[in-house]
């Protein structure tokens, strides 16, 4: 009389972490990607509304609005709500020069895009996108 045994063989345990692995090996990359995307975005989005907002100073004040970080520019263009600065994956700033200005995001220490530094300017010329 044969008896039956409940549970896995080591075979079929073997072949299961083996497909968990393969997946793991696809799925784990493909995550970083979308939270690399995600973190981008943030920046592309604040230079965006900075470039938008320096325009609209220059059409009702004559001369763009300077900002040396996220607070000062916060401060200086009340419009420009980036989010929580201690969440933020980028420090902003703005740079004024005669005529011209340069809206930068630089990467914050800690982070996976630490010292990267994307900017736009008054002609809508974009670096490091």
């Amino acid at each position: 009389m044969r008896r039956h045994r409940k549970g896995f063989s080591l075979i079929e345990l073997m072949i299961v972490v083996t497909i968990i692995g393969i997946l793991s090996a696809v799925a784990i990359p493909t995550y970083m990607g979308i939270q690399k995307r995600a973190r981008r975005s943030e920046f592309k989005t604040n230079l965006e509304i900075l470039r938008l907002l320096e325009e609209k100073a220059f059409a009702e004040r004559g001369a763009y609005v300077a900002g040396a970080d996220t607070a000062a520019l916060m401060a200086a263009l009340p419009e420009f709500k980036p989010g929580d600065p201690d969440r933020l994956y980028y420090e902003y700033s703005v740079v004024v020069v005669g005529p011209t200005f340069t809206a930068r995001a630089t990467g914050k220490a800690g982070t996976s895009d630490e010292g990267l530094v994307f900017s736009v300017d008054q002609d809508n010329n974009r670096v490091g996108w």
